[in-house]
């Protein structure tokens, strides 16, 4: 390999794992955010969680490596564009297939490392990390349960614990609401209690036979969960147990049976539907598999094996395609860094960027339609690279057409500039009309912002805005990959999708920003650095407090905007994500405050079930109230009424039901054919506020919410933590820029690059720790206020104490 080989190789190796670094960690700390209340609640070890990483890592990589393959490749050639190095080559006669032939070198380089990575790498991980993570989610079931709370991350059931014993982890008191098929056809209410209360070792005590049952509510006096090796089911295991059954269309069907054991089956936690399952499942086998698995489907006649067989042949053609997506970005990027002199680094960067989102889409939605049957699983997976590959040639061609004229242009340019300055005299240097130079305080300007302070600023808002942008179109990426299938599984048309981004935007925004102005604020500083910049103003007695002062201002206003966006804009836009999101995956459009089956701890021994709640007319609807024994874990009444009215006094019942148990077993049932004023210490203020996520409400909603919540037996913890968070968050942006600072006037002349390595690093550091707190707070090990708080103080901290350590 020549000399120059080696240059140019060398100035994209540099830019290319900068590249990988940053997007990888982007995406690995999203991962390490979505498993983190896995890994604190199931108390993980740091080995545990390194394998976690170790296996979702070739999954993350394949993808980021053909993108930083291209930021590479543009800001390599771009920055050799810019600095005239590369006419200065084609001046020496150094054609451009010279130039080009270490790029194509390298991305032929990359192309291999991608293919194995994804043929033979990423199926293991893959299998593996399903594996642990599914392992480590019912290993850390039993631990989440807490006594008086309601408990619903099972899916279609409800799981209340009266109290635990502290020695041995057993519950006493558990209350089950099981309502995983509530539409009786067939089935008596005795033949659903014998199959709920068959042997031990069935499997039909989980599962319901199919046929169909009512609703099914069982009081234990004791119980526990256990875990079966080796095929990982969690099963509930309950002591004295009343199984109550009833058909909600003929009430007086009922059937009430006692067992001194009874054994549960959960479910799995986080159901997916059965395509994204099988895609999950085919992208864990490797070429060969894939081959044999599509073979073996092709004979079938079945609808869902024609679906699985084009799945399958997209996987196929995906190993290959995503892997070339390198050479076809090698052969695009080259043209492109030539043509982009002007712009350097920075316009590099911003066009490496928008290509990247646009291949993403393009391949995303080959991908879906190719699944589909729409169009040949090879159009779809090779359609970008193919597109992608004719514009990297065409404009190839053109750059070597533009260099000739250039270099015409370039000399005639010469000889006009020679010719005008023989026939212009020389400008006279402008000086004072009496001779006198400037006086001290003409030259001292005190005023804010002066030429210093928007210097400074406009470097760091050029850059701010080149990453922020950079982190938006990743998650846009990311996401758009999953919600495209969606889209396209439903038929959401495109403007449902358009609307979708503009809400989602913020929630990204809100996300993104801390670590944009970490990266910004280390970048300016290190070119400055790196230019002597900083050097000559300290010269010139401009401290570093000074120097600093204007991105400090700005990292202010900006956690200000954060907090605005957070407290008062997301809210709403969360809201309308959901119900977006919702018609892209063709569910019925469900508002906040329609939520279903609600559940509350009344103020004595009962529970109160309703399924919607009417604020204007002071309306519960299909309400029910459980009726606990005052000594024993046990139903005394069951009140159901499809309406339950507030009088001004008490809860007026309409159409429904009561039934008494006694001591000895039996039951009494009476209906509510006229309305049956029932007095319970609730009131319509205790279910006034709408059920919706932390991110729904406001600070003042929240905090309204946690206090009834905490009233009605909720376990709050985790959003009071959320609470602090929204005041905590927002300040994150101040805090990276203090962090920042220190770091980056130690960093000398090691440029942007290094700047951007150590604001990962640093990034990377601040989300453990922030994670780490705030999870220990959610389960209750910390108080909320100092978990939400403590990175940023931590943080501040050592911020002031570095800065302090510098010679300003």
């Amino acid at each position: 390999m020549s000399i120059l080989s080696r240059y140019i190789f060398k100035e994209m190796v540099g830019p290319t794992f900068l590249g990988l670094i940053f997007y990888t960690s982007i995406l690995v700390m999203h991962t390490l955010f979505d498993m983190a209340g896995l890994i604190i609640k199931g108390s993980l070890s740091a080995g545990a969680v390194g394998k976690l990483l170790l296996y979702s890592l070739p999954n993350i990589v394949v993808l980021t490596i053909p993108m930083s393959l291209l930021f590479g490749i543009l800001i390599a050639i771009g920055r050799l564009s810019s600095d005239s190095e590369i006419v200065a080559m084609r001046a020496l006669g150094i054609s451009t297939r010279t130039i080009y032939r270490p790029v194509l070198v390298f991305s032929v380089l990359i192309f291999l490392v991608t293919l194995y990575l994804i043929n033979f790498v990423m199926p293991q991980g893959n299998r593996e990390f399903v594996k642990m993570r599914a392992e480590l989610a019912t290993s850390a079931a039993e631990g989440v349960i807490k006594p008086r709370i309601f408990h619903d991350q099972f899916e279609n059931l409800i799981l209340f614990v009266n109290d635990i014993d502290p020695t041995t982890g057993h519950w006493k008191g558990v209350f089950v609401a099981d309502n995983r098929s509530d539409s009786p056809e067939s089935m008596t209410p005795a033949e659903m209690s014998t199959h709920l209360t068959a042997p031990q070792d069935a499997r039909e005590v989980g599962g319901l036979s199919a046929r169909g049952a009512g609703q099914r509510t069982i009081v234990a006096a004791s119980g526990n969960l256990a875990i079966v090796e080796p095929s990982k089911e969690i099963w509930m295991n309950l002591q004295d147990a009343e199984t109550h059954v009833w058909d909600s269309s003929q009430p007086d069907r009922y059937d009430h049976t006692t067992n001194a054991s009874q054994r549960l089956l959960v479910p799995s936690v986080g159901l997916e539907p059965h395509s994204r399952s099988v895609v999950r499942s085919l992208r864990e086998l490797n070429l060969l598999e894939l081959v044999d698995q599509e073979r073996a489907l092709r004979a079938s006649s079945d609808e869902q094996d024609r679906v699985t067989r084009n799945v399958a042949r997209v996987e196929i053609h995906k190993k290959f395609a995503i892997p070339f997506a390198c050479i076809a970005f090698g052969i695009l990027g080259l043209p492109l860094g030539i043509t982009n002199r002007r712009g350097g680094k920075s316009s590099g960067f911003s066009l490496s960027i928008a290509i990247i989102l646009a291949y993403y889409v393009m391949i995303s939605n080959g991908e879906q339609l190719a699944a589909a049957g729409t169009i040949p699983a090879a159009l779809g997976m090779w359609g970008a690279n193919l597109l992608l590959l004719g514009a990297g040639v065409y404009l190839l061609g053109r750059a070597n057409r533009d260099f000739v004229v250039a270099a015409q242009e370039s000399t005639l340019r010469v000889r006009l500039l020679r010719r005008v300055q023989r026939i212009l005299p020389k400008r006279r240097s402008r000086t004072t009309d009496d001779g006198e130079t400037p006086s001290l305080l003409s030259r001292l300007d005190i005023t804010f912002p002066n030429i210093l302070d928007r210097y400074v600023l406009r470097e760091f808002l050029k850059t701010l805005a080149l990453v922020l942008i950079s982190v938006l179109a990743l998650f846009i990426v990311v996401d758009y990959s999953e919600t495209s299938k969606d889209a396209r599984e439903s038929g959401a048309p495109l403007a449902i999708l358009l609307t979708y981004y503009r809400f989602h935007i913020f929630g990204v925004l809100n996300w993104a920003l801390p670590i944009s102005v970490l990266v910004a604020t280390l970048v300016t500083f290190a070119m400055m650095s790196k230019n002597n910049e900083v050097t000559a103003l300290k010269s010139n007695g401009v401290s570093l407090y000074r120097i600093a002062l204007p991105i400090l201002a700005v990292a202010a206003l900006t956690s200000l905007l954060a907090y605005f966006v957070l407290d008062f804009i997301l809210p709403h836009s969360t809201i309308r994500v959901a119900e977006l999101k919702s018609q892209i995956k063709g569910r019925p459009l469900v508002s906040a405050s329609a939520q279903e089956k609600l559940w509350y701890l009344g103020q004595d021994r009962y529970l109160i079930n309703f399924l919607a709640y009417d604020r204007n007319a002071e309306r519960l609807t299909q309400v029910q109230v459980f009726e606990l024994h005052p000594t024993e874990f046990r139903l005394t009444r069951r009140v159901y009424a499809r309406h339950a009215t507030w009088n001004g006094t008490a809860w007026v019942f309409e159409d429904g039901w009561m039934r008494s148990f006694t001591d000895d077993g039996n039951s009494t049932y009476s209906r509510i054919d006229s309305p049956l004023a029932l007095q319970y210490a609730e009131t319509p203020d205790d279910f006034a506020t709408d059920v919706r996520t932390p991110e729904q409400m406001t600070y003042a909603e929240l905090r309204r919410y946690i206090g009834i919540l905490r009233d009605s037996g909720y376990e709050a913890d985790s959003l009071a933590v959320r609470l602090y968070e929204k005041a905590s968050w927002p300040a994150v942006s101040l805090v990276m820029a203090l962090i920042a600072m220190p770091f980056a006037f130690r960093m000398g002349r090691h440029g942007a690059l290094y700047g951007i390595a150590l604001a990962l690093i640093l990034a990377i550091i601040y989300w453990m720790i922030y994670v780490v707190f705030t999870k220990f707070g959610e389960v209750g090990n910390l108080p909320p206020i100092l978990s939400a708080w403590a990175a940023n103080i931590l943080f501040a901290i050592a911020a002031v104490y570095l800065f302090l350590h510098v010679e300003t």
